[in-house]
This record gives structure tokens, sequence and C-alpha cells, in this order.
């Protein structure tokens, strides 16, 4: 203000040169009244250079304003009309470049300052050329971004940098992986520490370990590590190695970068007492007031470890240290993640009244996101009624909303209705077109499986193909729905197709192939597509090995099932549980190896292996025994089992079974009239005990 009097007094203000500077000092300063000032200024002079122009634009944009700097822009390409002298220079451009980048809603606006850039000849220039492709990278246009990269005749450290990290930050981790060697290998040009985090970052994107450690060593070599420590820790704490972080942040335990970081990275890794013990040896206030999105962190880890007394006292907490803040615009964003993490913490603690409290107590302020969080909130925990109610009082839904609601359905098995509200969804009626996305439809294919109803899962598998183009081939969650959903519905081949165009598969998806062709009774191919799985470097799970065992006892296929057996607890460290038991003994049974089924049973008998229930392997070998009609083994395990009280009803029918497998039809009706004067048991005649290794117990693990 010094300044500005004393111009004022010199009659010097309406000097461009004077005046910038003045304008440039009240951008820059930190108080909420300089901009206005700055700008109220900016109006008082008569004659405005292309410099005091670009000062006016620029202020507005590094303040995060890009509607006014924008605004702005456009009254100076109208000014020059009046002012010939006037014309946007590279500064400007870049400036405006910046600006549009703040926000996806300038993305037509950017192409056309792309244009202009173009036909002034300013793309030649390397800040216009950074800036454009930084804007192109915001945007998740990285064909755009790297096009302008292409064209630029000269490419600085920036330029490099803002490639690197538009790659990473827009999930191309390999590209920027690649171009950081082309910078580095090719083209000499030294990457810095920008460029080193924007690796580090790639490097946990994509779960490489050992060459997150390579970039670890490199950071090391070249000096970087101190301005890369917390581009490091955050790579460990993503890639699940938190004890290299520790290490790291021990030596560096007085900064608070690294501190909010490995709150964020214990939560991330689930261990929440470490992330609540950091905060409680720290100045929690000092915390959140350099990260406000710590806050986030904390109620997750409370709300996961349901501490609600913590709770509520970093709500009380919030309450104090932001409620002044309610009505500045640049925290709108913050505030509406926060809000929307205390209701999911009330809710994962099962308290909806103080949710609710929460949820009323925004009034005019309630965001999209703070409905979606109380609707999840009644979902998880039973409430279907309350989360209908909620979900018909919105005022808007977007897509998240309607997912929770189709998802909410299945979820309570209500799958039909999860189908009709994917079709409300595209019928709304109230003139805002809501579209479905990957999540979306999964649950929607997921409902049809449960219902089996293979036509209406064609239909939405093709309005999917519509509304999101390659979902099936790139995403790899619907894939597996499908593949699923095709399988459970009898339609192997269509499985079959939808797997082969999978780009990427993890276990769930091999399982759920593998899983389908056990169904379907066909073995030899059970284990052809198990072996490419192993080839692939996926590890299969306890369900893989139910379909895989399964399929070798009904192929007849007995050292092969009792080598994947062996395969599953020695190299895979599997612990057997009771379907692959009964597959085990349901396997040698079949072959007629009923000494050694029996002995396998005993012996799980006696230990009591992991307290395991043995009615359903009984049940696998007295299937075995009628099979073969050994009525003496299979008589005294089900004798066995009667006297034990095992499924007694069960047992008994078991037994009289085997008895008329055989025609001993005097000890089938002694037996028969033993179970009939069993009381309070159903008459059905039907046991449960006999493990049905075809496709009801598939289909139930798949």
């Amino acid at each position: 203000m010094n300044f500005h009097a004393r111009l004022l007094k010199l009659g010097l203000i309406t000097n461009p040169i004077f005046a910038t500077r003045l304008l440039n000092s009240y951008a820059e300063s930190q108080s909420q009244h300089s901009l206005p000032h700055a700008h109220k200024l900016f109006d008082e002079i008569p004659q405005r250079d292309t410099t005091l122009w670009n000062s006016i634009i620029s202020a507005y944009s590094r303040a995060g304003h890009p509607h006014t700097a924008l605004h702005l822009f456009s009254q100076m390409l109208s000014s020059h009309t009046t002012h010939f002298h006037v014309h946007p220079n590279h500064f400007v451009y870049a400036t405006v470049a910046r600006a549009c980048g703040l926000t996806t809603h300038y993305f037509q606006l950017g192409r056309t300052v792309h244009g202009r850039v173009i036909k002034t000849g300013y793309l030649l220039n390397v800040v216009v050329g950074t800036s454009l492709l930084d804007m192109y990278a915001k945007y998740g246009c990285m064909e755009g971004a790297s096009e302008v990269f292409d064209e630029m005749p000269e490419r600085n450290l920036v330029s490099w940098n803002a490639m690197i990290a538009g790659y990473v930050l827009n999930g191309m981790e390999i590209r920027g992986m690649e171009l950081f060697y082309l910078m580095k290998c090719v083209e000499f040009q030294k990457p810095d520490e920008f460029a080193c985090a924007s690796v580090l970052g790639a490097s946990a994107g994509i779960g490489d370990l050992e060459l997150g450690m390579q970039v670890h060593g490199y950071v090391t070599v070249a000096g970087f590590e101190t301005d890369c420590i917390s581009a490091v820790c955050s790579m460990y704490c993503r890639l699940g190695e938190v004890a290299f972080a520790e290490k790291i942040f021990e030596g560096e335990g007085e900064s608070s970068i690294v501190r909010h970081i490995m709150i964020k990275g214990y939560i991330l890794n689930e261990r929440y007492y470490d992330a609540l013990k950091l905060v409680a040896q720290n100045n929690f206030v000092d915390i959140v007031t350099a990260d406000r999105s710590v806050i986030v962190s904390v109620l997750t880890a409370c709300a996961d470890l349901s501490l609600i007394r913590i709770g509520k006292q970093v709500h009380a907490l919030i309450i104090t240290l932001f409620g002044y803040l309610e009505n500045f615009k640049e925290m709108e964003d913050i505030l509406t993640v926060i809000r929307s993490a205390l209701i999911n913490m009330y809710c994962k603690c099962s308290i909806m009244s103080d949710a609710r409290k929460v949820f009323e107590s925004l009034v005019s302020d309630r965001h999209v996101a703070h409905w979606n969080s109380l609707i999840t909130g009644y979902i998880d925990n039973g409430l279907l009624e309350d989360a209908i109610a909620c979900f018909e009082e919105m005022p808007e839904k977007n897509v998240v909303s309607w997912t929770l609601m189709i998802s909410g359905y299945v979820q309570h098995g209500l799958p039909h209705e999860g189908i009709r509200q994917l079709a409300n969804m595209y019928n709304n009626g109230n003139g805002h077109a809501v579209h479905g996305n990957c999540h979306t439809f999964a649950t929607a294919i997921e409902a049809c499986s449960l219902l089996t109803v293979l036509e209406m899962g064609k239909q939405i598998h093709g309005k999917l193909i519509r509304t999101i183009s390659n979902a099936e081939t790139e995403n790899v969650v619907v894939g597996t729905v499908l593949v699923n959903m095709y399988v459970k519905c009898g339609s192997l081949n269509y499985a079959e197709m939808v797997f082969a165009r999978m780009a990427e598969r993890n276990v769930v998806s091999w399982t759920s192939m593998i899983t389908g062709y056990a169904i379907h009774g066909k073995g030899y191919r059970v284990l052809e597509v198990f072996e490419k799985m192993i080839e692939t470097r996926i590890e299969p799970n306890e369900v893989t090995f139910i379909s895989v065992l399964a399929s070798c006892s009904h192929s007849g296929l007995v050292e092969e099932g009792l080598q994947y057996f062996k395969l599953m607890t020695d190299k895979y460290g599997l612990v057997p549980q009771v379907d692959h038991y009964s597959c085990l003994i349901d396997l040698l049974g079949r072959a007629g190896r009923l000494c050694e089924a029996k002995g396998l049973l005993e012996i799980i008998e006696n230990k009591k292996l992991n307290e395991l229930n043995t009615d359903a392997m009984s049940g696998a070998f007295l299937g075995a025994c009628r099979l073969h009609g050994n009525i003496e083994m299979g008589a005294k395990v089900a004798e066995n089992m009667v006297e034990k009280k095992q499924q007694f009803s069960d047992s008994l029918i078991a037994l009289r079974n085997i008895y008329t497998s055989v025609g001993m039809w005097e000890e089938a009706y002694r037996v028969g009239e033993r179970w009939r004067q069993t009381p309070g048991v159903s008459k059905s005649g039907k046991s449960s005990i006999f493990v049905q290794l075809g496709s009801s117990m598939l289909q139930r693990e798949a």
C-alpha cells in the first residue's frame, strides 16, 4: 500500500510500467483482498499494454479463477481493435493455456486457443508449447499432448517433465517410463527431481517394486533424495512396502509432508492404529492445517476400526478448525470430501442417527456425494427401505447414485429389482441423461448371473458395448463378470468368446473360465486352461483348485488330481478346506480306491484338521460306496455318523440308499422306518450331505 500511495502522490499510477509492478505485487500477495485491489487498479488504467493484460490474466489464473482469466483474455482480444498495439504475446498464450487446463469445462476453448497459437506462430515457443501439452494432459487427452510435444522444435526440461507427468497421471505409466528413458539415454537430457518423482509414481502405478527400487537408487546417486523423499515414501507405501517407507521416515521425521504421506500410507495398507498413533504423536491441528486431506484419512481409520469416540473428537475439531471457512469458494471441494467422510464414518460405526444428523446439518450445502454416502450407509447396515427413501428424495442423481441402488438390491437378494433399476436409470424421464459406467454394468450383469437369465444378460451386454467402447476387453472386472454370467447361464461359447478378447485377466477371470469348463464336464479343457494360467504367472486360489480337483474326479484323472492337491499345499501354501478334501475323497472313491479314501477321512476325523466339518467329506465317501456297491464300508461310516449325531437324518437316508442300490430291501426298509420315526426332520427323502461335485457346488463357488 505504501508503494501504491507513492505512485498516487507522484502521479505515476497510470504509467503502464509502474502500474504493472504494483499489479504484480497485489497479485502475489496472499491476502484475500489483494486480487480485487489489483483488478480495480487495472480498470483505472486507460492505456493497457500487453504486459499489463498478461499480469492481470496470470493473477486470476494462479489464484484458481479460470473463468475470470479467460473473460479478461476475451476482452483483450476485443480491445486491440481500438488499441492496435495490444496483441497477445507468447506469455499471454502460455498463461491462457494454463487457465484452460484448470478445468475440463474449457476443453473446446483450449483447442481454440491452440488453433490461434498455430496461426500466430507461437507454437515454436517452448513455453507456449509446454503450457499447451500440459493443458491437454490435464484434460486426459494424451493424444493432443503428444501431438504438441512431437511438433515442438525445441524442448526444455519442463517440457519433458510435463509430458512424463501427463502420461503417469493419466494411467499410462509405461509410456511415461519409456519417455523418461528416451529423455535420459537417447536425448541425453539429465532428468531433474520432478521427472524422478513422476517415474517413482509410475513404478507404484504398475506395481513394480524392483523398478521402483532402481529409480530410488538413481535418485540417491543423482543427489535428489532430499527433494524426492515424499515421492519415495509414497511409492513404497503404494507398493505395500511400508517398512521401507518407515526407514526413510525415521531419518526425516521433522518433515510435515512425509508425515502426512506416512499417515495416508498406513491407512492405505490398513494399518489404522499406526496411522492414529502417528497423529497422536504430533499436533493434529498443525497436520490438518498443512494438509486438510489428512482429516479424511483419519476419519477413514476411525471408521474401519469403529473408533467412534476418536471419530467424534475429530468431528468436534473439524467444526472448530473449519467453521470459519464455510464461505470460502476455494474450500468447497475439500469440505465436500470431509463431510462425506464424516457421514461414512458414522455409517461404518452403525450410528445412522448421527450420520443423518451430519447430513441434515448441511441444509443447502448438500452435494450429491453426501446423498451417496448416506445411501451407502443404509445399504451396508441392512436398511434397504431407508436407502430407497433417501434415493427417491434426491433432487439430482448421478451414475454413482443409480449404481449404489442397483448394487443394494443385488446385495439384499433382489436381483430382479436391480435390473429394473438399471432400466429406470435409462428411462428416468427427468431430462437428465445418466449413462452407466463399468461398475453399473458389472453389477447388473451379476444380477443376471444370480437369476440365470441369458437373454437379459445378452441385452445388458449389448447396451454395455454401445455405451462404453472396449469395456469388455479392457476392464478386467467387466470381462470377468461377463464370463461368469455366461458360464452360469449355460452359454459356454459366449464365455469363451469374452474370455479370449480380454486384454488383461486376473485370478478371478481364469477361475471363472476354469469353473465353466468344470460345470460343463470338460475336464481336459479345465487342465489345459489351468496350465495356461500358471504359465502367465497368475497364482491360483482356493476356488480354482476346487474346480480343478472336481474335474479330475469326474474325468477319472486320479494321479493328476493328487498332484494338483500337492501343488496347492506345497507350492502355493493354500490350506485345504472342506470342499478340497471332499473333492479328494470323491476322486479316490470314484476310482474305486475306497481304502485310501476311508484312510484320508479317518486321518481328518482323528486329527480334527482345522476343526473341519467332516459331514460333506463323509457324504462324498458314502456316494463312492454306493457307486461301487461296497456295503460294508458304507454302512460302517453311515452308522458312525448316526452315532455321532452327524447329519442324523441325512446319514440314515444315505445308508438306506446304499442298501437299496444292492437290493438289500429289508435292511433298507429297517433304516427307512428308523428315519421316519426320527422327530423334527424333513421327510423330503433327499439327503443334503452328498456333495454335488457337478454344477451346484461349482456354481456356488464361482
